[in-house]
């Protein structure tokens, strides 16, 4: 009897903890690339998710939504999702942070782990984006 009471008890907070995050994203990535930044992740038991706010900072605590992305999962299959990243070009810093926001249907959310990520810019994009920056 104690054995069955110790399942019903660990599926229960299994099951919660799932339904507060909305999902369970087992990787997130960033790959460098040539004036962008590929970032990718899998998405686990998506249950009423809304979907993902991907945010950037030049430092791992001062982030700003550059987008979002719509869940497209379901409750019983992993779901790769892929987003690039093409306005690394307009900072002449070289490190970028990377996190998800992870929100459910009833605005309640989570943060991802935080990755950074350091991007190849051509110095065409770089002093392109340099010239912008005076201008605002």
């Amino acid at each position: 009897m104690r054995r069955v009471s110790g399942f019903i008890l660990l599926v229960l907070t299994c099951s919660a903890a799932a339904v507060l995050a909305g999902s369970v994203v087992s990787e997130f990535r960033g790959e460098p690339a040539r004036n962008k930044v590929t970032l990718k992740w899998t998405s686990e038991a998506e249950i009423n998710l809304k979907g993902f706010e991907i945010e950037r900072g030049l430092d791992d605590k001062t982030f700003e939504r550059i987008a979002v992305v719509e869940a497209k999962g379901s409750a019983t299959t992993k779901t790769d999702y892929v987003y690039e990243d093409n306005t690394v070009f307009k900072s002449s810093l070289r490190v970028y942070y990377y996190r998800l926001k992870i929100v459910d249907r009833d605005g309640s959310f989570t943060y991802s782990n935080t990755i950074s990520v350091n991007p190849t810019i051509s110095s065409a994009r770089a002093t392109w984006g340099s010239i912008k920056a005076m201008f605002r």
